[in-house]
């Protein structure tokens, strides 16, 4: 499950809603797309005891480029992980939005509310198309040109959540 509950207030998620959880989505033709709030999700259980070794230094490392917009310590998001269905296939998808977040704030001077946009673009990129996250931004500080110049950063295609009800 992505980190739901990191969401900034104005982001909302791309979710597949299926028949069980929150996973990334493999795209299907009977599925059913829509937006909806995160903050009306729920996490999903914690799937493994422990993630492996290298996991642990890669989550570390994106934690540590997020730690200004996102400040819940490394136990938060460690557990975050050990949610998820595929750890590895998440982390590749947060190490693709943070070189996209370190890339663009590196480039660019941002007060702490414009990194809180870039994050915002970051993350609601992960799992939709740029056309999609244009359509879903609420930005203050940056433009669309620059949400675009982020995506353009991504060299992942976008991923939506799937969101299983009991």
């Amino acid at each position: 499950m992505r980190r739901l509950d990191i969401h900034l207030a104005a982001a909302f998620a791309l979710c597949v809603i299926l028949l069980a959880g929150c996973d990334r989505a493999s795209t299907s033709s009977d599925s059913k797309t829509k937006w909806i709030d995160p903050n009306k999700l729920e996490a999903g259980p914690i799937r493994r005891a422990n993630l492996a070794e290298d996991q642990i230094s890669r989550v570390q490392s994106v934690q540590k480029v997020f730690s200004e917009v996102d400040p819940s310590p490394i136990e938060k998001w460690m557990e975050d992980f050990k949610r998820d269905a595929n750890p590895e296939r998440e982390l590749a998808i947060w190490e693709g939005m943070a070189s996209a977040f370190a890339a663009y704030t590196a480039s660019n001077s941002l007060t702490l509310g414009g990194k809180k946009e870039v994050f915002q673009v970051v993350l609601l990129r992960s799992g939709a198309s740029d056309d999609e996250v244009l359509k879903h931004l609420d930005l203050k500080i940056l433009t669309a040109r620059d949400a675009r110049e982020i995506m353009a950063l991504f060299a992942t295609k976008p991923e939506p959540i799937r969101v299983v009800s009991p």
